[in-house]
């Protein structure tokens, strides 16, 4: 069995670089890491915050599909806090505002690309 310690990050290809980073920059804090270029010779960032939560993006203008993702979570610090910053923002609340589970309260956001985020309460949803 392999033995797992954390997700490392999480790979997208975007349409626009520099609105994703900037998204990601203004509403988490994430910072550029690395840039450069693929094995496959195509350009990348890595964005994110150390020892938390990176994301490696490329860019492609035409040929985006995420039909088999669905979305990724970010366990926060201050729930209620999180909401209100959102809100400020403006940003919509997919999936009709707060969802409450069990143990857990969840909102769900899209970032340029509509690639959607979880931002919940409890880690794991409080399992």
């Amino acid at each position: 069995m392999v033995q797992i310690t954390n997700i490392d990050h999480l790979n997208f290809t975007v349409s626009d670089m520099n609105k994703t980073i900037d998204f990601y920059k203004d509403l988490f804090g994430f910072e550029v890491k690395e840039k450069g270029v693929s094995s496959k010779g195509n350009p990348f960032v890595i964005i994110g915050i150390s020892n938390k939560l990176v994301l490696c993006l490329s860019e492609s203008k035409d040929n985006l599909n995420c039909d088999s993702f669905n979305h990724f979570g970010i366990n926060v610090q201050d729930f209620d806090e999180t909401l209100k910053e959102v809100q400020s923002r403006k940003i919509p609340l997919l999936y009709g505002g707060v969802n409450s589970y069990d143990n857990s309260r969840s909102i769900y956001i899209a970032d340029p690309n509509g690639i959607q985020i979880e931002l919940s309460e409890n880690f794991a949803g409080g399992l």
